[in-house]
C-alpha cells in the first residue's frame, strides 16, 4: 500500500503522532570518532552578511538571519522509503515511551514521536562520521540521510494538510553570537529546505531567554508558555520543534453520554473522581492481550486510539511486549463484529523530561560525549559541539469537545572554543644597513629600489 506523506490520507491512514496519543490514557489507565581534516564545505560566519558589514545582535534582541538563502524544491520520498520511515518512527516511538514509562515509576507521559524526531533530524543534519551513523541509525534504522529528510519532510507536510483539525508545526535554530561560531552554510540550508526553519543570532542572555520563550508559547497556541529559565555559558545553539494540535470530536459527546462523579483507580491503587465520557462503537483493537477502541475527530483524518492493559498488568509490563510494528499491525486489523461500550475520562496534564538518559541508552551516547563529531555545523578547528541535552515538554487536554495537544523538543548544543595557537613572533628592528623599494601593488615590479647604509 502506497503511503504518500505529501498527500491527504484518509481514517485507515491516520498519522503515527495521534496514534501515540493512547499513551496518555494507558498512562492514567487501570489495572566516538576523530573529527575529519580539512574544510567542512562553504563555512559562514553568520555574525556576518555579505557585503561585508557586521550583523551583531544589539543588546537585548535577537536578529533572524538567512533571509538570503530560499527554500528549494526537494524531491519527493518514494514508497520504499515512506514505509522504512513509517517502521522506525513507530519503534522508536514505542523504545522512547517504554523506557521513560520505566523511569517515571506509575507518573502520566505524553510525548510527541513527531517533534523529537524533527528536532533530532535537524540536529543530524550538522553531524559527521560515527555521529552522524549513529544518530541515523536511531532515526532512521538504515535509511540514509537525505531519504530521511525527504520521508520526515514530507510526512510532516502531510500531518499539516489533513483536514478537520488545527496542526501547526514550527521550527527555529538560534544561534550565541560570538565569532567563533562559524556555521556550515550547508547546514542551514538543508533545515530550511526540509523544515522551514527560521534562524536567530542572539547574546544568548535574559532577552533570548524571553525571546525563545514567546516563540515557544506562540507556535504551541499558548499551551506550553516557557521553555528555559536561564541559558547556561557554553550552549552555543538550540534547535528546537513546536507543534500544536486542536481538534472537535467527529460524533460529540450528548449530555447523557457524559457520567459526572466516576470511580478512576490510579497506579498507586487510589480512587480519583472523574467525569466519563460513553459511548458505543465498533472497531475492537487486540493488542499484547490488552484491548482497545480509536474515535475519529472532525474531518475523519485523525484518531484517538486508547488501549487497556490486561487486569492485573501494569503500563510498564503492557508496553514492554510491545513494538511500533506491533501497534501498526493491530491498528490495521480492527474487529468490526462486537459492540463496544466504551468508556473515556476526560483529563488534563503537563509532562516534560529530559531524553538525554533515554537516548544515550537506545545507542546515541557519542553524540553527547565532547568528542562527537558536528564538524557540518560549524568550523571544528574554532568550535568544537556536542549534544547537552534533549529537552521534551508536553500538554493535553480531553473532554466531551476534542482534544488539544502541544509539544516543545530542544537540542541544547554545548560547545567550547578551541585553542587557538598564537602566531609566530618574529622581531626586525632595522639597526643596521638593509635595502628598501617602492612598488606597484599590481605587479609587486620596484619603482624604486635602494639600500640604506648609513643614515645622516
Amino acid at each position: 500500500m502506497k503511503y504518500d506523506f505529501t498527500k491527504k490520507r484518509g481514517l485507515k491512514r491516520v498519522s503515527i503522532l495521534m496514534a501515540f496519543m493512547i499513551l496518555c490514557l494507558a498512562g492514567c489507565g487501570k489495572g566516538s570518532s576523530k573529527k575529519e581534516e580539512g574544510s567542512t564545505g562553504s563555512g559562514i560566519n553568520l555574525s556576518y552578511q555579505e557585503n561585508g558589514d557586521v550583523l551583531t545582535a544589539k543588546q537585548g534582541q535577537s536578529v533572524k538571519l538567512g533571509n538570503d538563502l530560499k527554500k528549494n524544491d526537494i524531491p519527493a520520498s518514494t514508497e520504499k522509503e515512506e514505509e522504512a520511515f513509517k517502521k522506525a518512527t513507530a519503534n522508536l516511538a514505542f523504545k522512547l515511551m517504554k523506557a521513560l514509562s520505566a523511569k517515571e515509576g506509575g507518573k502520566n507521559i505524553m510525548i510527541s514521536p513527531d517533534s523529537i524526531i524533527t528536532a533530532l533530524a535537524m540536529t543530524q543534519n550538522g553531524a559527521k562520521g560515527a555521529t552522524l551513523e549513529e544518530m541515523l541509525g536511531i532515526l532512521g534504522a538504515g535509511m540514509t540521510l537525505e531519504e530521511y529528510n525527504k520521508a520526515l519532510s514530507g510526512y510532516n507536510n502531510m500531518l499539516s494538510s489533513l483536514s478537520g483539525v488545527k496542526f501547526v508545526a514550527a521550527n527555529s535554530i538560534w544561534i550565541r553570537n560570538t565569532p567563533q561560531l562559524q556555521i556550515n552554510k550547508d547546514f542551514i540550508q538543508t533545515n530550511i529546505d526540509y523544515y522551514d526553519a527560521n534562524v536567530f543570532l542572539a547574546d544568548f542572555d535574559d532577552k533570548t531567554v524571553n525571546d525563545i520563550n514567546t516563540w515557544v508559547n506562540d507556535n504551541t497556541q499558548g499551551m506550553i508558555e516557557k521553555l528555559f529559565d536561564t541559558i547556561d555559558d557554553d550552549h552555543m545553539m538550540y534547535l528546537i520543534n513546536a507543534l500544536s494540535f486542536e481538534a472537535q470530536w467527529a460524533e460529540q459527546y450528548d449530555e447523557y453520554q457524559v457520567a459526572e462523579d466516576c470511580t478512576f483507580t490510579n497506579s498507586e491503587g487510589e480512587e480519583q473522581k472523574v467525569t466519563m465520557l460513553c459511548e458505543t462503537m465498533k472497531g475492537l483493537i487486540k493488542l499484547n492481550g490488552g484491548l482497545g477502541f480509536s474515535k475519529s475527530y472532525e474531518g475523519e483524518q485523525y484518531s484517538f486510539v486508547a488501549l487497556l492493559p490486561p487486569e492485573g498488568m501494569s503500563v510498564d509490563e503492557y508496553l514492554a511486549g510491545i513494538t511500533g510494528e506491533d501497534f501498526l499491525a493491530a491498528w490495521s486489523d480492527k474487529d468490526f463484529d462486537p459492540d463496544l461500550i466504551t468508556r473515556l475520562p476526560e483529563f488534563k496534564y503537563d509532562y516534560d523530561t529530559s531524553l538525554k538518559d533515554v537516548l544515550k541508552e537506545l545507542g546515541m551516547a557519542g553524540a553527547f560525549e565532547k568528542d562527537a563529531d558536528f564538524s557540518g555545523m560549524c568550523d571544528p578547528n574554532l568550535m568544537n559541539l556536542w549534544i547537552g541535552d534533549v529537552i521534551h515538554k508536553t500538554h493535553i487536554e480531553l473532554d466531551r469537545n476534542g482534544t488539544k495537544a502541544a509539544a516543545v523538543t530542544a537540542v541544547i548544543m554545548c560547545g567550547e572554543a578551541m585553542a587557538m595557537e598564537e602566531p609566530e613572533k618574529i622581531y626586525i628592528t632595522l639597526d643596521r644597513p638593509f635595502v628598501y623599494a617602492i612598488v606597484d601593488n599590481t605587479t609587486g615590479l620596484p619603482v624604486f629600489l635602494g639600500s640604506v647604509n648609513s643614515i645622516e
